[in-house]
């Protein structure tokens, strides 16, 4: 879903950027700051983000640390609050690193022009109160798409093209 979504934008003559995360046990907020400090440069102007599970975390903390602005903001599977996943000690630390603070949440509200979360109401990842609340957390409009799980490889998504509309409605 994420190459056809980079496709898809780079269609209608968007400049994509997907930056080579690491993911799981190895998502760690310094490790993707270092590497994001790397791409800085070329988020200027009227950046749109598309930011998956726990990218969100990590923007709502970086576009504090790093004086960026974002004109629109698409949350996929996204969270913000600490929770626990069970059995999963990897996940939970990567949860606890990334939790944005109050004044991340203000500082994002006040520098991201439109916010939106889309989100399943069967993803295996996170709890969908969780996802819910990530929503709210940002101030987003929420869009709940039933049966597409956490948007990644597991969820055998092709496409999703609820993201092509609301750039559409906002560009």
């Amino acid at each position: 879903m994420f190459y056809w979504l980079k496709e898809e934008l780079e269609k209608l003559e968007y400049k994509v950027i997907m930056p080579n995360l690491p993911t799981q046990e190895h998502l760690r907020y310094a490790i993707w700051k270092e590497r994001f400090e790397g791409i800085k440069k070329d988020l200027d102007g009227e950046l749109i983000a598309i930011i998956h599970s726990g990218g969100n975390p990590f923007m709502i903390k970086y576009l504090r640390e790093s004086n960026l602005s974002i004109k629109l903001y698409i949350g996929l599977a996204g969270w913000s609050d600490r929770h626990r996943v069970e059995g999963r000690e990897d996940l939970n630390a990567c949860i606890e690193d990334l939790a944005p603070s109050e004044k991340d949440f203000e500082h994002f509200k006040n520098n991201v022009e439109i916010r939106y979360g889309i989100y399943s109401d069967n993803d295996h990842v996170v709890p969908f109160e969780i996802l819910r609340k990530h929503v709210d957390n940002i101030g987003g409009k929420h869009c709940m798409i039933p049966n597409i799980g956490h948007m990644g490889k597991k969820s055998n998504l092709q496409e999703l093209p609820q993201v092509i509309k609301i750039l559409q409605e906002h560009a």
